[in-house]
């Protein structure tokens, strides 16, 4: 038996995991109008930390502390193809985030934010970091 991780060839995402007073920032998409942590694709030859950076400031007009690795997740995009979520602890520098390129921003406690209709691979994530307590960003000294 073959190890299929190995022959497929995943999309490299990034998504931010942002609190704020417990509660975390999610992103509705433009085009499905599913909610999702906010990042984006890896260019190539572009690390993991520099992506999400940049993804940040593309779509929600704000710069942020990139922070530790919380958690990868392997799902499908939309379209079929396999991809690679990886979640990083974020701060934001001071600026109030806009949805330069989606329909909403919303604020909300993990409970609430389970309960709404999720991108399939963020829910895996958010459910995973969910029941290893690895939402409370202290938990990483961050």
């Amino acid at each position: 038996m073959t190890n299929l991780s190995a022959e497929l060839n995943f999309l490299e995402v990034t998504c931010a995991v942002i609190l704020r007073d417990g509660r975390l920032l999610l992103a509705q998409r433009a085009k499905n109008g599913l909610w999702e942590l906010p990042g984006g694709k890896a260019e190539p030859g572009e690390t993991l930390n520099a992506c999400l950076a940049r993804e940040l400031a593309e779509e929600l007009a704000v710069s942020a502390q990139v922070g530790p690795l919380l958690a990868t997740q392997e799902g499908l995009t939309p379209n079929g193809e396999p991809l690679r979520l990886h979640a990083f602890a974020c701060r934001l520098n001071g600026q109030i985030p806009q949805p330069l390129e989606h329909r909403a921003l919303a604020w909300q406690e993990i409970g609430l934010a389970l309960g709404m209709e999720l991108c399939p691979t963020d829910r895996a994530l958010l459910e995973r970091l969910k029941s290893t307590g690895d939402l409370d960003n202290s938990a990483h000294g961050w």
